[in-house]
């Protein structure tokens, strides 16, 4: 591990906090995994709450530029395109579910982390809505195709809830079109 402390801190976090859960993972653990003294730590965070909002937080900005990727890549497409990448997404070795799903079923209801598990669904809804040139109610929706999808994969590992929440994301778009007036989309190829 390379970088400052406050990078090797967020890298080590973020592997754990994924990989093995929040409550699962303590500090002493992170600054073992980061290779710094636990000075490092509460010089750059104030605690454990502020390395998890911080770990989400970086997760939010990849998921940011991952949904500008697709907006750019599949215009008007892009939320299919979406649903069809998270099913190879979630087909890799390794992925062990939405880390912000994860972190909200082990965040305390006061957390600071919750605001950004928050403004990741916030963020996923718009990013729909304006896809598809739709009002909020059809973003909120999709995002409960893909809330649901990430839930069942943890109840059931496998790319079906996957598979079916982008068939129902599919439904959805092309009831909105018809309602619309609007030709129905095609499903885009999933992006890679």
């Amino acid at each position: 591990m390379s970088g400052s402390a406050r990078e090797r801190l967020l890298e080590a976090a973020s592997d754990l906090f994924y990989h093995e859960g929040i409550a699962a993972t303590g500090i002493d653990r992170v600054i073992a995994r980061a290779g710094v003294a636990k000075a490092s730590l509460y010089n750059n965070f104030a605690g454990k709450d502020d390395l998890v909002a911080a770990y989400l937080a970086a997760a939010l900005v990849r998921v940011d530029e991952r949904l500008e990727a697709l907006g750019r890549a599949a215009p008007g497409r892009a939320t299919l395109a979406f649903f069809e990448d998270l099913a190879v997404l979630t087909a890799r070795p390794g992925f062990v579910g939405c880390p912000f799903l994860n972190a909200a079923v082990e965040l305390a209801p006061d957390a600071p982390a919750r605001r950004v598990v928050a403004a990741f669904a916030e963020h996923l809804a718009i990013f729909f809505a304006h896809d598809l040139g739709a009002g909020r109610e059809l973003g909120e929706r999709l995002l409960l195709c893909y809330w649901g999808a990430m839930a069942a994969l943890r109840v059931s590992p496998g790319t079906d809830a996957v598979r079916e929440a982008a068939r129902l994301a599919g439904v959805l778009v092309d009831e909105a079109a018809a309602g619309s007036g609007v030709p129905p989309r095609t499903p885009a190829a999933p992006v890679r």
